[in-house]
């Protein structure tokens, strides 16, 4: 499921009742295109240019014409799956769109979901229309493309063999750490622990300030250079169940003992099996995706007014 920002963005033609959009009863903006008879009004058009606009968080994006042609094709790309959709009569119940409305929802606390509905001039209905849009599209992908989607064991292997480095893990080890916020109170706590090592999970639930102090400051594993390397690379060095000197960082003071270590190593092909087959299973997803709605648009019969299209602005 997308976040909010991400399906405010799409097109509320279903939320509107038709691609025209506008208020009910109110006459169609003029249609800038005709998918299959079914047409785009450029009010709709309109609306998802500034949402692309409004969405490129600082990024450079197309402008003018490029801009309008990419928006359109995304319309024109949804209202043939929409159709196809109907065709092949896939639903989606209201149960499953309230409990995705209920996880979208608990994303933002407090009233910032409100203020983002309001910002978007969007009521929780129309975003309810547009929620089932995209749970609809999700499930005709998912009963007429995803099932054909196979990834080879032998493009696995070749996977492997091509991308050694990505499989290639750097030495490891597993550290409990207790953070304290003066330098004097994380002296003392070093000294005592070197009397007794044994008892730092018990010292790191009671007086640790870092969130894991309460698992007994265990960090799992950690990787030599990761994170903060300046903090953390002490660890590397230190013999198993030694305790370090006290080690400044911006959060604090910190004490680490080091439990386990495991040394540099490469992944086997079936410990890096599942991470291949999760990428080259989306990668071809994707290109599914885009040769299933290639094959509905040879199909389709499908207009588009360059005049009316040209005079459509954000």
């Amino acid at each position: 499921m997308r976040t909010l920002p991400l399906i405010l963005a799409g097109a509320l033609a279903a939320a509107c009742g038709k691609w025209g959009g506008g208020a009910p009863g109110a006459p169609l903006a003029k249609t800038v295109a005709v998918v299959n008879g079914e047409p785009i009004a450029g009010d709709a058009l309109a609306r998802e240019l500034r949402d692309a606009q409004a969405g490129a968080d600082g990024a450079p994006a197309a402008t003018g014409d490029v801009l309008r042609k990419r928006v359109l094709d995304d319309l024109v790309d949804r209202a043939l799956l929409l159709q196809q959709a109907r065709a092949r009569s896939v639903a989606v119940g209201q149960d499953q769109v309230e409990r995705a409305f209920l996880r979208l929802r608990a994303e933002y606390p407090g009233s910032h979901f409100e203020d983002l509905l309001a910002q978007q001039r969007l009521s929780q209905a129309e975003l309810k229309a547009r929620l089932k849009e995209q749970l609809t599209l999700e499930r005709l992908f998912e009963q007429e493309v995803f099932p054909q989607v196979k990834v080879p064991d032998a493009e696995v292997e070749r996977y492997y063999a091509a991308h050694g480095a990505e499989f290639e893990e750097p030495e490891r080890v597993r550290v409990l750490q207790i953070v304290v916020a003066s330098k004097e109170e994380a002296q003392q706590i070093r000294d005592r622990l070197r009397a007794h090592p044994q008892t730092f999970a018990e010292v790191a639930r009671r007086s640790s300030i870092a969130p894991e102090g309460k698992s007994g400051g265990d960090l799992g594993f950690i990787g030599k250079g990761s994170g903060f390397p300046e903090v953390f690379d002490v660890c590397f060095t230190l013999p198993p169940n030694a305790i370090s000197d006290v080690t400044p960082s911006p959060y604090g003071f910190h004490i680490f003992k080091v439990v386990e270590k495991r040394p540099a190593q490469r992944r086997t092909l079936e410990q890096a099996r599942p991470a291949i087959l999760e990428k080259l299973g989306r990668d071809r997803r994707t290109a599914a995706q885009d040769e299933y709605v290639a094959a509905l648009r040879k199909r389709a019969k499908i207009t588009i007014d360059e005049k009316a299209l040209a005079a459509v602005t954000p």
